[in-house]
């Protein structure tokens, strides 16, 4: 039996995912734990092959979550749970070494799939976050793409929290006029009109 453990704060979807795999053959959910942080400190004293790791999650998001948990246990398999496609997010599970990456739309049958592949030695991402990933990387490769900077990326969220140039200036310790020229920056390479084009922008990019 694969003895998986699902981490999830929602408590809905931890207990109906638990439901749904008590179905699947070879499978047992031994553990659910409402937070990463509840999972560390169990996890040295407790018998598990694979989990299914919320990519958002309080206090301590699924991603910050893999190294703490591979020093643990380094021979476990970690599958990332997520609501939405974000290539950023994709690249950073990549990056982490897990070893899936499912959207919380999955089927019960393509969540089995997804254990018993990677229980098999092999990656599994679903279809949709390896189209996400090619299409960024096709964005990437296009001569009229300009990535945002840290810089900018920081200026925007400010923008999201309705701050004006002034304030901006003052919490990043930064000039009116230098918050004013990453402002008009940020503009010109969203190709938005006005801050609320900006926030739509971080929204549908998941800056936010």
């Amino acid at each position: 039996m694969i003895k998986v453990a699902i981490v999830d704060d929602h408590q809905l979807f931890r207990q109906g995912l638990g439901v749904m795999l008590a179905s699947k053959e070879g499978i047992e959910v031994v553990e659910k734990y409402e937070s990463a942080i509840d999972l560390l400190k169990y996890l040295a004293h407790q018998e598990i092959d694979l989990i299914l790791l919320d990519i958002d999650m309080p206090e301590l998001d699924g991603i910050s979550a893999v190294p703490k948990i591979l020093k643990i246990n380094p021979t476990v398999k970690i599958v990332m749970l997520s609501m939405h496609l974000s290539s950023h997010k994709i690249q950073e599970a990549v990056a982490a070494k897990v070893k899936g990456y499912l959207l919380k739309t999955a089927s019960d049958e393509e969540v089995a799939e997804a254990i018993h592949t990677v229980m098999d030695g092999k990656d599994y991402f679903a279809k949709e976050a390896q189209s996400e990933l090619i299409e960024s990387y096709r964005r990437k490769s296009d001569p009229d793409y300009m990535e945002l900077t840290p810089r900018e990326k920081d200026i925007l969220k400010l923008v999201c929290e309705e701050l004006n140039s002034q304030e901006i200036a003052d919490k990043l310790f930064i000039s009116k006029h230098t918050a004013e020229t990453h402002r008009r920056n940020l503009l010109s390479k969203t190709g938005c009109k006005n801050s609320v084009g900006l926030v739509k922008y971080a929204i549908e990019n998941e800056l936010i």
